[in-house]
């Protein structure tokens, strides 16, 4: 893990680099998204399917939406490295919690649910 330094006004995590943001929209180019199990269950219960969830990403980024880089829940200051996550809109209007696991590989893990609390990161 790395240290995490909030952005000073918003108390937000880092956002992702370029780099980063640039494997995830390949891998959704290449279908190479590979959906954990709270997106297998939300994408089925959202009825978009892996195409959907791999537009609504591509779709973020082309929009030029931030993806942030996801802090550690157990370490004060510490990002969890190739950890990234958004606040995706899909479904016209709705808002979701992405979360993108980067692999060594070309592959990486999406995790998606609807959002837990009130306060969400900025798209």
């Amino acid at each position: 893990m790395t240290e995490c330094h909030l952005l000073q006004d918003e108390g937000l995590p880092p956002e992702a680099d370029p780099e980063q943001v640039e494997k995830v929209k390949m891998a959704c180019k290449w279908d190479k998204i590979t959906l954990g199990s709270s997106a297998q269950y939300h994408v089925n219960r959202w009825k978009i399917g892996l195409t959907g969830i791999r537009n609504a990403i591509t779709s973020h980024i082309g929009k030029r939406r931030k993806i942030f880089k996801k802090p550690a829940q157990d370490t004060k200051g510490a990002i969890m490295d190739g950890h990234l996550q958004a606040n995706i809109t899909i479904l016209d209007d709705m808002e979701v919690y992405v979360e993108m696991v980067l692999t060594t590989g070309v592959w990486v893990i999406v995790n998606a649910h609807e959002h837990t609390t009130a306060r969400r990161l900025p798209q």
